[in-house]
């Protein structure tokens, strides 16, 4: 017997009903093992309507229309996979340094970002770069040279990477958002 059977046998009508009666106690083992299969199946979809617990990732993944057509044929591990759909569902789309950083974020990786100016008669110094016209739309995204992703308990898959390192997945998202006009680059190290 299930503890939910003993339940659905408390609710029964003493007067009117024998809870231990052999065709009775079938029908009320049918129902609780009917009960318990709707409350596993509510608990699956109320999982993948959250994308972060990585439950329904595929189909999630075919909604938005990833992986992104730079990253197809790149090995990505679960937890990667996960992020790339919070953050695209999480992009309202943005053209400041915060946005950026924040969709870097989800992404898994921590920026800061530097713009350039040309330099300007009577504010350069004699040690400034002179960077021509075209510096006002460049931008670079500082990023560590190494970024590593771990794998994650209750995310990872059995054939996910224990450790991966990489800086595609930031790349390629950050250069399909960026403003068209603009010109990314990226920086990496302590030489940024």
């Amino acid at each position: 017997m299930t503890r939910l059977s003993d339940q659905l046998r408390l609710m029964l009508p003493l007067d009117a009903y024998a809870p231990n009666a052999k065709n009775l106690s079938a029908v009320i083992e049918a129902e609780a093992a009917a009960l318990t299969e709707a409350e596993q199946a509510t608990d699956q979809v109320y999982d993948a309507i959250f994308p972060d617990t990585g439950a329904g990732l595929v189909d999630w993944e075919r909604v938005l229309a990833l992986p992104d057509p730079c990253l197809v044929g790149t090995q990505q591990s679960t937890q990667q996979r996960v992020n790339a759909v919070v953050s695209k569902l999480g992009a309202r789309g943005g053209q400041s340094k915060s946005f950026f950083v924040a969709l870097a974020k989800s992404l898994g990786y921590d920026i800061t970002i530097s713009t350039f100016r040309p330099a300007r008669a009577g504010e350069a110094h004699a040690d400034d770069p002179v960077n021509g016209g075209d510096w006002d739309y460049a931008w670079r995204v500082n990023a560590p040279e190494v970024t590593v992703t771990y794998a994650a308990a209750g995310v990872t898959s059995a054939d996910d990477p224990v450790t991966y390192w990489g800086n595609k997945p930031l790349e390629c998202r950050l250069s399909q958002v960026k403003p068209a006009e603009s010109f990314l680059l990226f920086g990496y190290g302590d030489n940024n």
